[in-house]
């Protein structure tokens, strides 16, 4: 495939920016770059695909490192008007309606939806959970089909709370990329040294993610004498394969423990503004040279690109006086820290147009003009680009997973609105 006449926003320091430029690429990665005609002269005679940018954007396709998958039958707010419920006892109700209806069937028509949502917003891969159904559901299974529809990036596990759902996880004979982690305190230690010896033997990430965070600390120091992270220590389950999600309360020994193990940490920004969560000390973290990267949680859009924007707007009210050149920065950083994710997850090198990345990308159309010089570059993509760009097309492993300009004839809206009536009628 040749991807000709196009802004090439490459990620890589020393090539920057090309202008007027074009990508080559062999199967799922990119083989050469450089300017229009120098590509065309090499590769137009022998290419069968070729697609004309028409003078686009073209930027890597971005990571989201952890969405809610039932978030996109139901937000976290929005059905509360139709029920009289309150938002907690609908979200028990909600979860124990699904423990009756989730099948296979359903997660076919959610994980496709996220796949879809994720390439109409210029996103190649998803990382993320679905809640606690016994493992009744061949996740892998159901993953490769849907990417075999639309192509696209999946690390999916089923929530983990108990002991038994542990061991039904070591039973199943899945192999999870992504092992989301409920508590902490419900594990003994010889639990606890099963998911380390399991997610080593399957390479898989471990995904803390508790539902009353502030409770599980006390029952940790009840229980053990020692906050839940250095727990993790003493038992070598922090290293750079464990991610900690929306985690709010850490002290500045948690973060020096966290530093030191390689630990990574996921914020879903505008989830938590939803809930009236404390904003966590973003800069403190990448101080210490924590990897922090981004996710949308339950907000339904699956927009990195808006997640950004929301984060970099409430750090810069947070710390007044902020420039262009410091936000963008902390931007690119946060962004970056996703493609490393991508990387380890599947062992390729995501996060750069340049020859031997994977060939994930996503092209633009945008009104606004880059401009000349360092800060109105800056400028505009960090406030303008976003208000302005519109995904023309999504490439995942070098083959056209979404084109804006395609007619697609597909009855995935009408599926889950057949869903949402089936949950909502339980509910009463």
């Amino acid at each position: 495939m040749l991807i000709t006449n196009v802004k090439i926003v490459t990620n890589d320091l020393e090539t920057g920016m090309i202008e007027d430029g074009a990508l080559e690429i062999n199967g799922d990665e990119i083989v050469d770059i450089g300017k229009k005609e120098d590509l065309e002269k090499k590769y137009l005679h022998v290419e069968k695909e070729i697609i004309d940018g028409a003078g686009r954007i073209v930027l890597p396709g971005f990571i989201d490192a952890y969405v809610n998958f039932e978030s996109l039958i139901f937000p976290d707010f929005g059905i509360e008007e139709k029920t009289g419920i309150s938002h907690e006892d609908l979200k028990k109700k909600i979860y124990d309606v699904f423990q009756n209806i989730f099948n296979d069937e359903v997660f076919f028509t959610v994980a496709e939806k996220v796949a879809w949502e994720g390439l109409r917003h210029g996103i190649s891969c998803v990382a993320g959970s679905i809640e606690r159904y016994l493992h009744k559901i061949e996740v892998e299974k159901i993953l490769e089909a849907v990417s075999n529809i639309w192509p696209f990036k999946f690390a999916v596990g089923e929530s983990v709370q108990t002991p038994e759902d542990l061991q039904r996880l070591l039973k199943s004979g899945e192999r999870p990329k992504y092992i989301p982690l409920n508590s902490i305190t419900n594990f003994d230690d010889h639990f606890m040294s099963l998911l380390r010896d399991f997610a080593k033997s399957i390479d898989a990430f471990v995904v803390i993610l508790l539902s009353d965070e502030k409770r599980e600390e006390q029952e940790a120091f009840a229980k053990y004498g020692m906050s839940n992270l250095e727990r993790l220590r003493h038992l070598s389950l922090l290293d750079d394969k464990m991610l900690i999600v929306n985690a709010r309360h850490f002290t500045e020994t948690d973060l020096d423990v966290m530093a030191a193990s390689g630990t990574m940490a996921i914020y879903c920004t505008r989830q938590m503004m939803t809930h009236g969560s404390q904003f966590p000390n973003i800069d403190g973290m990448m101080g210490r040279s924590i990897n922090v990267s981004l996710g949308t949680g339950t907000i339904p859009d699956l927009s990195i690109l808006m997640e950004a924007q929301v984060t970099f707007l409430l750090r810069k009210m947070l710390k007044e006086g902020e420039d262009f050149d410091s936000i963008y920065q902390t931007k690119k950083m946060l962004l970056e820290n996703s493609y490393r994710l991508g990387t380890k997850l599947f062992d390729k090198p995501m996060g750069k147009l340049i020859p031997g990345y994977v060939a994930d990308m996503a092209i633009y159309d945008c009104d606004c003009s880059l401009g000349d010089g360092k800060r109105a570059i800056l400028r505009k993509l960090i406030f303008d680009f976003l208000r302005d760009a519109k995904v023309y097309m999504t490439i995942v492993d070098g083959k056209i997973a979404y084109d804006s300009g395609k007619a697609y004839e597909s009855d995935l809206e009408d599926r889950l609105e057949e869903i949402r009536r089936k949950v909502i009628s339980n509910l009463r």
